[in-house]
């Protein structure tokens, strides 16, 4: 079988410069892009509308500048399905038969079972040559280890070709790559993401009250509490829906 060398791409800055770099810069063979599409049912995307239209695009640029499919991996169930599947055996004994709802934050089964797994089964195919699109000038001291580390840098193909990460956003906002979530205020992320910060959760309840709506359809059965601390996604809207009224008596006031 022959060797396959494949990008894996989040549809980042960086990701989608990779099959630029390799196939026009530094001239290295490219068969496939390969990404995890994240679903909350088998209907419904985890990204936000604007990114899943972006990344339609996207795929049709590739296809259509460079001859690439994407392939698209997809876990065998979704986030609804596992949130209401029960806890087993293996469950602390007052769990058990409970459903799992919402992920904790240390250890969330969400990253593991509907990112890592479909990927993980893939690379077991085996007779592929995996690209990373690590920038030049990572800021994170564990991927510059392993740069450090490599032993052949076309691994890194950005990195070889000498691209920083502010040339890899110049090159997708002229080339019509640019992630949406680098020019607006949209979280790069699933939108039923526990760990999003405040300020996302008020702008999804303000924006996308049908995805807002589905969430606190999830809270109800959830045993566990959306944060950590223990606020629900109930508590969250209950503040939102004061905030917006006491933003409206001042609104009034100062007119």
């Amino acid at each position: 079988m022959p060797m396959e060398y494949i990008a894996s791409i989040s549809y980042g800055k960086d990701s989608c410069t990779i099959p630029h770099v390799c196939l026009e810069v530094l001239k290295l063979p490219l068969t496939k892009l390969v990404t995890v599409d994240v679903m909350f049912n088998d209907e419904l995307s985890g990204d936000y509308p604007e990114v899943a239209e972006f990344k339609q695009k996207a795929d049709e640029i590739f296809k259509q500048r460079y001859g690439l499919e994407v392939v698209h991996l997809r876990a065998k169930k979704t986030y609804e399905s596992h949130f209401f599947s029960q806890r087993t055996e293996r469950a602390k004994t007052e769990n058990v038969g409970k459903i799992q709802g919402f992920p904790m934050t240390l250890g969330a089964w969400c990253n593991s079972r509907l990112k890592m797994q479909p990927l993980d089964d893939y690379k077991k195919l085996g007779g592929q040559f995996w690209y990373i699109g690590y920038a030049l000038d990572e800021k994170k001291p564990e991927r510059q280890e392993k740069i450090a580390n490599c032993t052949d840098l076309n691994m890194y193909p950005l990195v070889k070709a000498k691209y920083t990460e502010q040339m890899c956003m110049n090159w997708c906002r002229s080339n019509d790559l640019l992630n949406p979530t680098y020019q607006s205020s949209l979280r790069d992320g699933c939108w039923f993401c526990h760990n999003q910060g405040l300020d996302q959760l008020r702008k999804l309840r303000k924006h996308y009250p049908q995805l807002w709506e589905r969430l606190m359809y999830l809270d109800l059965h959830s045993p566990v509490s959306f944060k950590p601390d223990g606020v629900t996604v109930a508590d969250l809207d209950r503040r939102f829906a004061l905030e917006d009224a006491q933003m409206t008596i001042f609104d009034f006031l100062a007119n």
